[in-house]
This record gives structure tokens, sequence and C-alpha cells, in this order.
């Protein structure tokens, strides 16, 4: 249960709600449930559901994630960082693009279980987004290239938060943090779109 980590979250300047705590942990059950059926996450105990990714999907909070008003969570998978992020942020608005239409029936049954009315789930690959879309982008599992990163561009996108495991040179805000029980540096990373 994530109340094992709250004062970890709290040294990260991280609170939660009574609420927002039922949430999370309901979450990871729905997760571990889930990942019996379909491959979401290679973590097989609650525990390690939450402490690698709940909690790590937590993370942007630190560097001023709160204020954005809307967001795309490109490859969003599990529902990692999405999840988490609507869960603590309600007034954000988040369109998850996952291209397995089997991540997508469990994204929108999490939608559905946790009443997450800010999330809009989307069956597609980022290419094939299209209308007025968020200015601000996050990923946790796309590894952002050249190629990508101009599509991103293209897009209107000038905003995007990365999960990274080396410091990078640019950046907008950057916060270092370490995973309980876990001894590797990991980085939240602001950066603006050129």
């Amino acid at each position: 249960m994530i109340e094992q980590y709250l004062n970890w979250l709290n040294n990260y300047k991280i609170s939660l709600t009574n609420s927002e705590t039922e949430k999370l942990n309901l979450f990871g059950n729905l997760i571990l449930k889930w990942n019996k059926k379909i491959n979401l996450s290679a973590a097989k105990e609650l525990d390690d559901i939450i402490r690698r990714h709940i909690l790590d999907s937590l993370t942007p909070l630190t560097i001023g994630f709160k204020k954005e008003e809307s967001v795309i969570d490109l490859g969003s998978g599990g529902g990692f960082p999405a999840i988490p992020l609507a869960i603590v942020c309600p007034h954000t608005r988040f369109i998850l693009i996952e291209k397995v239409a089997k991540k997508c029936a469990f994204l929108n049954m999490v939608k559905r279980e946790l009443n997450l009315n800010n999330m809009e789930i989307e069956n597609k690959l980022f290419e094939e987004t299209g209308g007025s879309l968020p200015k601000t982008l996050i990923t946790r599992a796309v590894k952002i290239d050249k190629k990508l990163l101009k599509k991103i561009k293209k897009k209107g996108i000038f905003v995007l938060y990365t999960f990274e495991s080396i410091k990078p040179d640019d950046f907008l805000d950057l916060m270092e943090y370490t995973l309980p029980s876990e001894g590797k540096k990991r980085f939240i990373v602001k950066k603006e779109v050129k």
C-alpha cells in the first residue's frame, strides 16, 4: 500500500489526500489483477507496482506539473504516468495515446472505476492524432529521438516532460531522485521543445 511510502513522498514535497491514496491503491490492485490477463508491467507484486511505477509517476509534481492545464501522455501502456497524475491533478485534462487495443480497454476500465473524468483514451499512433492538442507532452516509456521530436514540434507541443536515467544537458527544470529500495539515480526533466 502506498501509505508505507508517505515519508518518501513528503521528502519530495508530494502530499496526498485520503481519497487520492485510496484511488492510487485501487489503481495498483487493478494493475495487479489485469496483469495476469495482459502484460501491463513486469512487476508482479503490489509493492513493486507502487514503488517502481506509481511513485515514479508522481515525480513530475516536484517540478511544477500541477500547473499544467492539459497534457498528452504518449505510450500510456498501463497508465503510467497519466493515471497517478490524473488522480492527484483533477483539474488537468489528460489525453492518453496508446496503440495497443487491450491496454486501451484496461485504461478505459480504470477511468470508469476511479471516476477519472479528466482523461480521454485514444487507441492510435501519435502520428494519427489531430485537432486541438495540448501544448504539453509527457512520456515515461517512449524514447524521444530526433525524428519523434520533429513530429512533436510539428503538432504544436512546446513543453516535454521525460523520465531519464542520465542527467541531460538541456532542460527548463529537473529533479534528481532515487526510488525506495533502488540505488540508481533517476531524473524527471521538463524541457522546451525546440
